[in-house]
């Protein structure tokens, strides 16, 4: 790491000649960021290595070196074309690869729709809000103007993370046309807005996959497996005539095709990836006569997704937000009534209650009365009932069709839903990176979590950005393995981001404590280093 360490110097050195005059809006725009991290115990904090988009190893001791560069600007002088050209890459120690690309893509827009291809570092559904530093100096730094993703969202976000998809992991490649942000839905007169997007893509976590489970003869693993989403969404209100808003949508995410290796018996399931199904993960149908049985009795692939819903008062004072989340898997508890069939084809409706839910509320301070608090926020979440805990199809031997089980992230084919070993959910369900065994699948996805944060800025003119986080889970395992005693996790963090205003530096210091019987009792501190430059 000296080599490393010794690289870095020299270019911050040259970096420092440029002159410090550059602005935001420069069509050319690099950074070069490194992060130390050192800790005791069994793994880095958790809150560490949590949605930081799968940069920041779980490892005690770990380093990176983070290069990377964005190329913008508009098309034809009506300024209706934009482009946006994006690499990104980490030199790594004490990772699963010393070289990562984390985010390469491209993005042409038109107005108000984008195409998107390749790598990008996206955060859940709702979640970061960058808009509460809106006015102070932390805010005005150039690091954080031009690549919110390294300091500024990460500071913002006080919650747990998204249930379907959080940012917890490193990026999945896709290709994915999208409404980005909300535009006014015609003849509404702007009361009602609304943003969406489809994409398909690829996982490239192969050879990690294949090497995590090489000492587990029953371990599974997967290769060129693709990867679905879909998401659509509503905005009702207009708060400069009205002070009520509410948004609500539902995301929807599949993993399909590819194939699954079993390590000791060396046995391989291929999944179909033929034009059809690609259509069957679009439009989720059960699977054909070239899938196991159990795709072709219940959805082909591994389907997840979760419905959104949050209403925001806005006053002068605050701005005070209650939100909801509940996730779903295969389509069990996709609506509170389900459809049930006995092997004689009688049907009956069953109501199902959504228990498994996340629930939380935000204020972000808009007064000028305690200015150093810029957002509190509350989260429960429980994933504990999944449906209950039996699944069984008709038979001969029980008439009655019962649906639960639903193994949130785990899948009877598919290894799971995560990238690179970390979860693409909420990060409070353990990731398989953990899992010392070398499985590749969620050994505790049932658990009961609080999760309280708050940030803000040390002082009206201080340009240093804070954010204090607690988080406490009771876990019991899955139906299928549960926990021989419920276990208990606590998590701390304490982040403070160092950010000048027009400035081209920025730097943090994160400390985080656990105290856990899931992944040990471990304290530790991350430090990060940012430069960054705009060229005409």
């Amino acid at each position: 790491m000296k080599l490393l360490k010794g690289f870095l110097f020299i270019l911050l050195a040259i970096y420092s000649t440029n002159a410090a005059n550059a602005q935001e809006n420069s069509s050319l725009s690099l950074f070069i960021q490194t992060s130390d991290v050192t800790a005791d115990g069994e793994y880095a904090p958790y809150w560490l290595t949590a949605l930081r988009q799968g940069t920041v190893s779980t490892e005690t001791s770990s380093e990176y070196l983070r290069v990377g560069g964005t190329y913008k600007g508009k098309l034809g002088n009506k300024e209706n074309w934009g482009y946006n050209v994006t690499a990104d890459f980490t030199i790594n120690n004490n990772h699963a690869r010393v070289l990562y690309v984390q985010q390469a893509f491209a993005e042409l827009s038109w107005r108000w729709l984008t195409l998107s291809i390749g790598s990008k570092e996206r955060f859940g559904e709702g979640k970061a809000d960058t808009g509460i530093f809106d006015g102070c100096h932390f805010a005005d730094n150039i690091v954080n103007l031009l690549y919110p993703n390294l300091y500024s969202l990460h500071t913002a976000e006080l919650g747990s993370g998204g249930l379907t998809y959080s940012g917890n992991s490193r990026p999945v490649p896709q290709v994915r046309i999208e409404i980005p942000e909300y535009i006014p839905f015609p003849g509404t007169n702007k009361w009602l807005h609304v943003r969406a997007h489809i994409a398909y893509g690829r996982f490239v976590d192969d050879s990690f996959q294949e090497k995590h489970t090489r000492g587990n003869p029953i371990a599974r693993y997967g290769k060129n497996i693709l990867y679905h989403s879909k998401a659509g969404f509503v905005k009702i209100g207009k708060e400069e005539r009205f002070p009520l808003t509410f948004e609500g949508g539902l995301e929807l995410y599949s993993q399909f095709g590819g194939d699954i290796y079993t390590h000791g018996s060396g046995h391989v399931v291929s999944m179909p990836r033929k034009p059809k199904d690609y259509l069957k993960a679009f439009i989720p149908l059960s699977g054909g006569d070239d899938t196991p049985l159990d795709e072709q009795t219940n959805i082909s692939g591994n389907q997840t997704g979760s419905w959104h819903a949050a209403l925001t008062l806005h006053t002068r004072p605050v701005e005070v937000t209650l939100y909801g989340e509940h996730l779903f898997e295969d389509f069990s508890q996709l609506f509170f009534l389900e459809y049930q069939s006995n092997r004689y084809g009688e049907k009956r409706v069953i109501y199902y209650p959504w228990k498994d839910i996340m629930l939380g509320i935000r204020i972000k301070n808009k007064s000028n009365f305690a200015t150093f608090i810029r957002a509190v926020q509350y989260e429960y979440l429980s994933t504990y009932d999944q449906s209950g805990a039996l699944y069984h199809d008709p038979s001969v031997n029980f008439d009655e069709q019962m649906d639960g089980v639903d193994n949130y992230y785990n899948h009877g084919i598919y290894p799971g839903w995560h990238h690179w070993g970390m979860g693409m959910g909420n990060p409070l369900v353990i990731s398989p990176v953990y899992n010392k065994s070398g499985a590749m699948h969620f050994k505790s996805n049932r658990l009961k979590a609080h999760n309280i944060g708050v940030n803000g800025t040390l002082g009206e003119r201080l340009p240093i950005a804070y954010r204090l986080q607690y988080t406490y889970s009771e876990n019991w395992g899955t139906y299928a393995n549960p926990l021989t005693k419920k276990a208990y996790s606590t998590s701390l963090l304490a982040e403070f981001v160092y950010a000048p205003a027009r400035s081209l530096w920025a730097a943090s210091l994160s400390i985080g404590y656990d105290k856990s019987t899931l992944i040990g009792e471990n304290t530790g501190a991350m430090l990060s280093l940012t430069r960054a430059i705009t060229i005409k």
